[in-house]
């Protein structure tokens, strides 16, 4: 399976659910992504800390494709090394959910036949705001296995068609703002 790949890639860098569907034929990543590696310390046998990182990632996946991903990149940045190495694993129909920090308003950029939805971000939590994206209430999720939820979201998100301006991957790479997340928690 796809997922197992990544997993052994260690791509992902902190996992809060990973495994397959109830029915099998699927797994689903809930966490932080790494997107592209921190730079080997070969002396010490470790990596550097990820470059850059999908966090609060969802993503499902069959044996070989992409069905869902959605999560936050703190930077626009990361999309082109998103694209660069994972827009060939990407199913088709399928539609990458971006919320991202630093960009000034929504829109919809298409890559190699896939509309990527990159949607402005402050605050929240990533998969709170595609539930609400994707009109899923929690009671439709009661009583399932994390997994499933996932699956569920992807079933979902299958009629998403983002009513945002379409623009060119490199006007959306230009209009950064450096804005970082505000912090929220406990003090």
């Amino acid at each position: 399976m796809l997922l197992d790949t990544y997993q052994s890639e260690q791509r992902f860098w902190l996992t809060t659910i990973f495994g397959s569907t109830s029915d099998g034929d699927l797994q689903a990543f809930r966490g932080d992504f790494v997107v592209k590696e921190g730079e080997l310390k070969e002396a010490a046998g470790k990596r550097n800390p990820p470059i850059a990182l999908l966090k609060q990632a969802a993503i499902l996946a069959d044996a070989d494709k992409i069905l869902m991903i959605a999560g936050n990149f703190p930077s626009i940045d990361a999309l082109p090394e998103f694209i660069e190495r994972f827009d060939a694993s990407l199913a088709d129909g399928c539609k990458p959910v971006f919320f991202v920090d630093d960009i000034p308003d929504h829109s919809v950029v298409e890559v190699n036949g896939h509309d990527y939805a990159l949607i402005h971000f402050r605050e929240g939590m990533a998969w709170n705001e595609l539930m609400e994206l994707f009109y899923v209430e929690k009671s439709d999720l009661k009583g399932m296995n994390a997994e499933d939820k996932v699956k569920v979201l992807h079933d979902a998100g299958k009629d998403f068609k983002p009513n945002y301006p379409r623009k060119d991957l490199d006007e959306v790479l230009a209009s950064k703002t450096g804005v970082k997340r505000e912090a929220w928690g406990a003090v």
